[in-house]
């Protein structure tokens, strides 16, 4: 998330007169930089940081990571579940493959010979009874043992019929389903264990470090923010009467104490269209009682020489 730094504005009586003076605006004010907190999107502990205070960091740059052994338990898991699901479907897209059939076949004449021997061994039991030389449940025995193989047979007519027909479209249709369920899970922990490490937003420098190594952090909560210094600006603010003088796209000029001499090229890129009073930083009563216009005046950072809260002086040129 984006936040602008709320610099403290100071429109100091004795650094800014704000009277156009041979077609300039004169007014002060702090410097300001677009500021964004870098933060976890998951729970967890901070395992490393990989930045500090001060480090000028390039954007997509790693600047901490979260202890991701469960994370990354899970995305091992999902991809073994979507290998499995894939082999499935791939098997059945294919259909029964010669050594399949071939397996069908040899149990099919197993159970054919298993029943063509409990058929005879019903037969003689049924003879020996009628010689009473075996008793009624022995025959019995004999009559169980030919109905359990007559359903085995059955079955490996039927499993043998599948495999030569192959699967039904319903099946492949189900297993196709699978892949597509494993592919989202894999996707979900895939993206959570990228989710683990923060990269930096922007090209920018640190301004604050809000958490240590160790820590536990929710998620969204800043662990670091950046500051880009590449674009900062000063907000100034201009009285009611003199607001037409000033226009969008208008030249500046930026000097600062820390650096005395040096001048930075600025331009208008804000008016404000609604009026406000002079902030309560400013030095003296009559001042602040006044109405005023906000306009910022943005300009280039080259050397990163411009910091956030720096005192600033500008002219804006009228023409």
């Amino acid at each position: 998330m984006v936040v602008l730094v709320a610099g403290l504005i100071a429109v100091g009586v004795k650094r800014s007169s704000n009277r156009p003076e041979e077609g300039v605006i004169k007014a002060s004010g702090n410097v300001e930089v677009t500021e964004v907190n870098a933060g976890f999107k998951l729970p967890g502990r901070v395992a490393r940081l990989l930045s500090d205070e001060g480090k000028r960091v390039l954007k997509g740059d790693m600047m901490a990571v979260l202890d991701s052994a469960e994370v990354a338990q899970q995305v091992l898991q999902n991809r073994a579940f979507l290998n499995e699901a894939q082999t499935r479907f791939a098997e059945l897209k294919t259909g029964a493959r010669s050594q399949e059939i071939e397996q069908a076949k040899a149990q099919l004449s197993s159970t054919e010979a298993e029943l063509e021997k409990a058929r005879k061994d019903y037969e003689r039991a049924g003879k020996l009874y009628g010689k009473e030389v075996i008793s009624a449940q022995q025959v019995e025995a004999a009559k169980k043992a030919l109905d359990v193989s007559v359903s085995q047979h059955r079955k490996a007519l039927e499993a043998l019929s599948l495999v030569r027909e192959g699967p039904r479209k319903e099946e492949i249709k189900a297993a196709e389903s699978r892949v597509r369920q494993a592919e989202s899970a894999l996707g979900i922990a895939e993206e959570k264990m990228k989710d683990t490490v923060i990269y930096a937003p922007l090209t920018g420098v640190v301004l604050r470090k809000n958490i240590e190594a160790g820590e536990v952090v929710q998620a969204g909560t800043p662990v670091f923010t950046i500051g880009d210094l590449g674009s900062p600006w000063i907000k100034i603010y201009v009285k009611e009467d003199k607001l037409g003088l000033v226009k969008l796209g208008q030249k500046a000029e930026v000097t600062t104490d820390s650096y005395p001499g040096r001048k930075y090229e600025g331009i208008v890129t804000y008016i404000a269209s609604e009026a406000e009073f002079t902030p309560k930083n400013v030095q003296t009563q009559e001042e602040r009682v006044k109405l005023v216009f906000g306009v910022k005046v943005s300009m280039k950072n080259l050397n990163d020489e411009l910091k956030p809260g720096m005192p600033a002086d500008v002219k804006i040129f009228l023409k």
